[in-house]
């Protein structure tokens, strides 16, 4: 009987035993590869290869599979903040030593270095900006071992990007031009040569985008003091950076409330000028208004104060004249007013500015009949007079000396007394005279001369004609 018991006790004891084996056995490879991707966690690159090797060929293929989910993986609890930048780099490492192609573990390595790259490079300026030697020491360290990691080309390019980050920070106000600055400094590196051209870049800009900014707020307190065309001058003139948003509306809302705010203002101030004594001020303040709105206002009140038909004609006359037309063939681009026979209403002379300081001028002579102008000729003119005459060079030509009295009735011009002299033979009026008569002619004709001259006159450029018009007499 003991016998019996005994052979079932010790066939139990086999059985217990090969389900033991057996259940080792099964469990064993499970346990190894749970071991490979435990050590690839804790970053233990040594015991993470042995207990891979003790992997059957299959079972390292299905390590294999799940090796790039799992670098994943690493990464996410890197964003999460369960493992720190250190932990994650050694754990990929880890994983690289198993990775048949270890693009896997390098792909992921510079993706995480990049990122922490630019998180250690801010921290690095926030640290700069407060003088905090420790933390700079440190921070400057594991810049470097992270740099390590990543290729010159890599860091030129994440330093770049870096820049134009914290550009657009500063563009938002988010950060000061101290840190920008800061930032712009890490770009000294010895291995940075576009990012250290580029933030050079990004310091002018910044120094650019403080002075319109200063720029703005010089204009907003001028709303206050009626300063509107000052105003449109300078938003006309700014150039904001396009990634400024904020300045870009603000610059186009204060214009628009310049502008609009101006149209009532200055004709107000138009009207009470008109009606006054200033009226060199009234002009002026009437043609920048003209400049800055065009039909846009209506300032005919002011302007009937202020223009007089005589103006108004040769203002109309020089606005459709042409400089450059080719039917100019004597070349007109200079205005000059004098009044000839002192009837309060000047004449206009037209000549090439070229020729101002030669013996004669020639000119083109423009009078008004009742609210037109009228072209009276060209005239080679010597001398302006005072008493309703021209000296002139005669029509019939220039010889040794030559001089003609052309006499002005107010509506024309005629040529009256004419001497010349060609060598020792001398003329007066076509004919041979003596040398006496000759001089006797001469000097009557010359009596009639002003002090002025076309040299000595003030003139204005034709196409600028317009306020030296208005302006002829005050």
């Amino acid at each position: 009987m003991k016998n019996g018991w005994r052979k079932v006790v010790i066939f139990s004891l086999i059985v217990i035993i090969l389900e033991t084996i057996g259940a080792v056995l099964l469990v064993l490879p499970f346990y190894r590869r749970q071991m490979v991707f435990g050590n690839i966690e804790n970053g233990n690159s040594v015991k993470t290869r042995a207990y891979y090797d003790m992997l059957s060929d299959t079972q390292q293929e299905n390590v294999q599979v799940y090796l790039e989910d799992f670098a994943a993986t690493l990464c996410q609890k890197y964003i999460s903040g369960e493992l720190s930048y250190e932990q994650t780099v050694a754990a990929l490492d880890a994983l690289g030593n198993v990775d048949k192609t270890r693009s896997i573990a390098d792909r992921y390595i510079k993706d995480l270095a990049s990122n922490e790259f630019k998180i250690v490079a801010k921290d690095l300026c926030s640290a700069k900006l407060i003088n905090n030697t420790e933390q700079i020491f440190s921070l400057q360290n594991s810049l470097d071992n992270i740099g390590k990691r990543l290729d010159n080309d890599t860091k030129e390019a994440l330093m770049t990007e870096l820049l134009n980050e914290e550009y657009i920070n500063y563009l938002n106000e988010a950060i000061g031009s101290d840190e920008l600055l800061m930032f712009c400094s890490l770009a000294e590196g010895d291995f940075y040569y576009e990012a250290y051209d580029y933030s050079k870049v990004i310091s002018q800009n910044a120094a650019t985008v403080l002075e319109y900014r200063n720029l703005y707020y010089i204009n907003l307190s001028r709303l206050d003091s009626n300063e509107y065309f000052e105003i449109i001058d300078d938003c006309e003139n700014v150039s904001v950076d396009p990634w400024d948003n904020k300045y870009m509306g603000l610059f186009d809302t204060l214009y628009n409330s310049a502008y609009e705010n101006g149209k009532t203002y200055y004709v107000e101030q138009l009207n009470n000028m008109a009606s006054g004594s200033d009226k060199i001020g009234a002009i002026e303040l009437m043609n920048r208004i003209e400049y800055y709105y065009g039909d846009e206002v209506d300032i005919s009140e002011a302007r009937g104060k202020l223009i007089s038909d005589w103006q108004q004609a040769y203002l109309d006359y020089i606005e459709g004249f042409d400089v450059a037309s080719a039917d100019n063939t004597n070349n007109l681009n200079t205005a000059l007013l004098y009044d000839i026979n002192e009837d309060d209403i000047p004449e206009m002379f037209l000549f090439d500015i070229a020729d101002i300081d030669n013996s004669y001028v020639g000119c083109e002579v423009l009078n008004i009949r009742g609210s037109s102008c009228k072209d009276l000729g060209y005239y080679n003119i010597i001398n302006l007079c005072d008493d309703g005459n021209l000296v002139t060079i005669p029509a019939s030509g220039i010889a040794d000396e030559a001089y003609a009295l052309t006499e002005y009735d107010g509506e024309k011009l005629t040529e009256g007394a004419v001497c010349k002299k060609s060598g020792e033979t001398y003329y007066v009026n076509g004919a041979e005279v003596s040398d006496a008569d000759y001089l006797s002619v001469r000097t009557g004709i010359l009596a009639h001369i002003s002090p002025y001259t076309i040299a000595n006159s003030k003139n204005s450029a034709i196409e600028e004609a317009a306020e030296y018009i208005m302006l002829f007499g005050n």
